[in-house]
């Protein structure tokens, strides 16, 4: 592809081209996995991750993901960690069988914060050719879907061309079109042909256009005076159909505020397993939205919704109103006693109508004292990509102050967590995935002793914390120069017991915080200006059987430089570098409860190589 970056943090503008980046690593899927990875790096050490996955219904979305630091483009600027921002909607790429082919331009815009301050970028792509599944013998597909910027230029050049006027340029991602010279208003509270607007506009039925959502309301049905189902969140309603001329458009309205409508419904009483939810706009071009919801093995479900929409006032159609109903594959939402959620959004759809959410919450039966309950379900979408077990991405997390980079880490994680299931006792593998947060302090003390921490946060609400101790005490006078050696001391994990990450979590633990801790360690010391190596798996047992398993592990804390490059490298035994010629075998104990948490720490020098071993095992 050909593009442009423009890089925002609210004040000062950077643009860069796609020429400064080549490939750093990535993922192919195999037979039965969804879901491919390319990973891009410039000369700053940034790194673009285009995650790409196959949904369901064999169809392709790639996310972007861009991981930088504010100071490398904004010199002066007092934010120094690391950010990774984050796209504000995937890109269709077609089915997975499929090449993606698109020369018109496209936008994608990804967007984060980081110490108050919100960081924009906004790739401008053009002569785009993607495809991530399917490749036979290293040729693309055959098989093209074009992208509908250029479906509809097209439409546009062949409509001109029998006009005998001018082609008007696609410019945007999804590309609009003016139904006619007066644009038609198609509005939450009215319906009128007056003025220019752009509640209406016709795309492809593949590409929804991106159109602001409204504000956030609260829609309850009430039952002798306390809400007794509550849906919240902001929407907006697609409708796809035909016009007269036979061509397919589609047009987004929004949801009314709740002000703006009258709430009915049904709710579950007793031993009832079906409620029901009604919207009724007082104005405007939706007629009324129905959502219905019963109770199936165990777990509240969506099992079916419907709208009314009045067309009268959109030229070309050939019905005066549309009803329909979407009925299909239930949608699974959560325990019949707790809430569903999903802030990031997404959407319920099939090919003639898409209720499309943010910020979603709905609670269809067991609603006490008219408020959500305290536990909610997670939706995938507000978690993330997660990797399978067994095989966590290569990770290198950076973490800068004022112009210096402290610490510099890299490895393959993962954590065995285990928890109460409503089956009984269960452990579940935790991959650290390529999208995450890094921070943490360059500066800091721990038990008296001048350390740094880099704090890495994952699926929305994890924190993985690593604390690196010097051989100086905190208050002593130019502490960063007298260091001569340095080790992880402290290992944290915070957590929280969610339905995405936990498999049939039991509700009594569902939404829990956890965090685990394991310190004073003495493991893992190499010299200051060194970094240290493992590259078989590492087991370190933190707390409460609560494990982390490294790979490819390498770190360095206490640099002095503004480079994300290792020293030279202390390597434990085995590491697998036949050429390395120090080695630091160590051995880390964890008792546990057996002996009131005490951690005994034990160091196996080069001198009594008969230790027996495998790897570099910490338990």
């Amino acid at each position: 592809m050909d593009a442009l970056f423009t890089l925002s943090d609210g004040n000062e503008t950077v643009k860069f081209d796609g020429n400064n980046f080549t490939v750093k690593g990535g993922d192919c899927s195999t037979a039965g996995e969804y879901q491919s990875v390319l990973t891009l790096t410039n000369s700053n050490e940034d790194f673009l991750v285009l995650t790409f996955n196959a949904l369901p219904d064999l169809s392709v979305n790639m996310s972007l993901m861009f991981i930088f630091a504010p100071f490398e483009f904004f010199p002066g600027t007092p934010i120094t960690n690391t950010i990774s921002l984050l796209d504000t909607g995937d890109l269709k790429l077609g089915s997975d069988t499929q090449l993606y082919q698109c020369e018109s331009i496209q936008r994608m815009t990804l967007i984060g914060e980081l110490e108050g301050t919100t960081y924009t970028m906004t790739i401008v792509m053009s002569n785009v050719q993607i495809q991530a599944f399917n490749i036979r013998n290293g040729n693309l597909s055959t098989d093209v879907f074009v992208c509908s910027a250029d479906q509809m230029k097209s439409t546009e050049q062949e409509t001109t061309k029998a006009a005998s006027e001018p082609t008007q340029p696609t410019t945007e991602p999804s590309a609009t079109t003016v139904v006619s010279t007066e644009q038609t208003t198609f509005g939450p509270s009215n319906v009128t042909t007056e003025g220019p607007t752009t509640a209406l506009i016709t795309v492809s039925p593949t590409t929804p256009p991106a159109l602001p959502f409204p504000n956030t309301s609260i829609y309850e049905v009430m039952e002798n005076s306390k809400a007794c189902l509550i849906m919240a969140g902001s929407f907006q309603l697609k409708v796809t159909y035909m016009t007269k001329e036979n061509r397919t458009v589609s047009l987004i309205v929004d949801v009314p505020a709740s002000s703006d409508v009258t709430v009915g419904g049904t709710c579950a009483s007793g031993n009832d397993t079906e409620s029901s939810l009604t919207i009724t706009p007082k104005d405007g071009g939706i007629q009324s939205l129905t959502f219905n919801f019963t109770i199936m093995d165990g777990k509240s479900y969506l099992y079916s919704w419907s709208a009314g929409v009045y067309l009268t006032k959109f030229p070309d159609v050939i019905k005066s109103e549309l009803i329909h109903s979407v009925n299909g594959t239930p949608v699974e939402l959560s325990s019949p006693k707790l809430y569903y959620k999903c802030i990031k959004g997404g959407a319920f759809s099939d090919d003639i109508l898409a209720f499309m959410f943010r910020e979603f919450q709905v609670q269809a039966f067991n609603v006490e004292d008219g408020k959500f309950s305290g536990n909610g379900y997670d939706c995938e979408e507000d978690i993330g990509p997660i990797p399978r077990p067994g095989n966590p991405p290569v990770n290198m997390f950076v973490l800068t102050d004022k112009s210096i980079t402290c610490i510099v880490l890299k490895d393959q994680n993962q954590f065995n967590i285990p928890y109460m299931s409503y089956t009984g006792n269960a452990t579940e593998v935790i991959s650290l995935p390529e999208r995450y947060t890094v921070t943490g302090d360059c500066n800091t003390k721990l038990n008296g002793y001048y350390s740094q921490k880099i704090v890495i946060g994952f699926y929305n609400s994890l924190k993985f914390t690593i604390y690196f101790s010097s051989d100086v005490q905190k208050g002593e006078i130019l502490a960063r120069e007298k260091v001569t050696k340095y080790r992880i001391s402290q290992i944290e994990l915070d957590f929280d017991f969610n339905n995405n990450l936990f498999k049939d979590v039991d509700d009594s633990i569902l939404g829990t915080n956890k965090t685990a801790v394991t310190a004073n360690l003495s493991a893992l010391t190499t010299n200051k200006d060194q970094s240290y190596t493992c590259r078989k798996d590492s087991t370190f047992s933190i707390q409460n059987d609560i494990y982390m398993v490294t790979k490819d592990l390498q770190f360095q804390a206490f640099k002095t430089e503004n480079s994300t490059a290792f020293g030279s490298a202390v390597y434990c035994k085995d590491s697998g570098d036949n050429g390395s010629s120090e080695y630091n075998y160590i051995l880390l104990i964890s008792i546990g409860a057996a002996l009131g948490g005490l951690n005994i720490t034990a160091t196996v020098t080069k001198s009594r190589s008969t230790f027996s071993h495998s790897g570099c095992y910490c338990t």
